[in-house]
């Protein structure tokens, strides 16, 4: 299945040429004529399936503020192709005709969603099939094994289906009712009760309710968090099992944070009518722009508790088969 050709892409010789102590970078790795290959090939691909993408992903990033982090995981997937240049100017080229094959049935399944399925949620992901199968045609399996996370990262940049989408949130929803509740609860005078997704509590006089919507505890944070802790998980040089740890965090932080954010929001409403200076109170913060900002906020934190995962991973084991220079020489 696979012929073995000079160097198609011309990878090898501007590996080769790089001046002592400078490493590769994107257009080293790929070569003049395999940046062409590369732009001609992908181009129509891209331009093949435009349709499909504009309408399923590029609106949706656009209109739907749950999935408008798409915009940002292109970036990070070329990123992430940037920081393997090393490895792809070094990878054996070889024409592997499979790849044509993955991409033929590609196009295939791609017809069969117009003609059979007729759904459009599956479009996206085919047309990554389909960048696979055309990189495993034009440089093997060693080009493919450098660059398939770069393609698998744009995944999670796809919008689920509505009926997905809600069977994500509701548990989402419900625990961050429940959490928060009882976090609420602690607060003395205020005397609160979970109903599905809806706090009610009474505090004081009031009684009153808190939706716990899905921009609080839903998708929106849930998508961008697991994104995150994907992209965290495969930056640095890990053990698998540890990108696997940190692949499992994901959910619990997603979690941990929209309680945060779900009980703030609470505290917010609840003391609504209390001053916290002069001319300020609490309810200024409960929606708006204030909210929104609280929204935003819980990613910074996300991101440190995924830096946090990685740092504990990374030094509470010690691999003995790699011992620091010069632990052994004295015994």
């Amino acid at each position: 299945m696979s012929t073995s050709v000079t160097s198609p892409t011309g990878g090898g010789s501007s590996a080769s040429n790089q001046p002592a102590g400078t490493s590769p970078t994107l257009a080293d790795a790929f070569g003049k004529i395999g940046l062409i290959q590369t732009l001609v090939l992908g181009g129509l691909l891209f331009y093949l399936f435009w349709p499909s993408l504009e309408q399923v992903a590029f609106r949706r990033w656009i209109q739907d503020s749950d999935w408008s982090h798409g915009w940002l995981v292109p970036l990070f997937s070329l990123y992430f192709l940037h920081t393997r240049a090393g490895d792809l100017a070094a990878a054996t080229r070889k024409t592997n005709y499979f790849g044509l094959a993955i991409v033929l049935l590609a196009l295939v399944l791609y017809g069969i969603t117009f003609t059979v399925l007729r759904t459009s949620y599956p479009r996206p992901l085919i047309f990554l099939i389909a960048a696979a199968g055309l990189v495993l045609f034009c440089g093997g399996w060693g080009v493919l094994r450098v660059v398939w996370f770069p393609i698998a990262f744009l995944a999670l940049s796809v919008p689920l289906p509505d009926t997905y989408y809600v069977a994500l949130t509701q548990p989402l929803q419900r625990i961050g009712a429940i959490v928060s509740s009882a976090i609420l609860g602690l607060f003395p005078g205020l005397y609160t009760e979970v109903s599905g997704v809806v706090i009610d509590y009474s505090y004081k006089t009031v009684r009153d309710s808190l939706n716990v919507e899905q921009a609080c505890a839903g998708m929106r944070l849930m998508m961008a968090f697991v994104t995150l802790g994907v992209a965290m998980s495969y930056l640095g040089d890990r053990p698998w099992w540890q990108r696997m740890l940190m692949l499992i965090s994901c959910v619990p932080i997603a979690i941990f944070c929209n309680v945060i954010r779900v009980t703030l929001t609470g505290i917010f409403h609840v003391f609504r009518d209390e001053p916290i200076g002069k001319s300020l109170h609490f309810e200024t913060l409960s929606g708006g722009t204030p909210h929104a900002l609280l929204g935003i906020a819980m990613l910074p934190i996300a991101l440190g508790l995924y830096a946090l995962i990685g740092w504990v991973l990374a030094n509470l084991f010690i691999d003995e088969s790699e011992p620091a220079d010069g632990s052994n020489e004295a015994s």
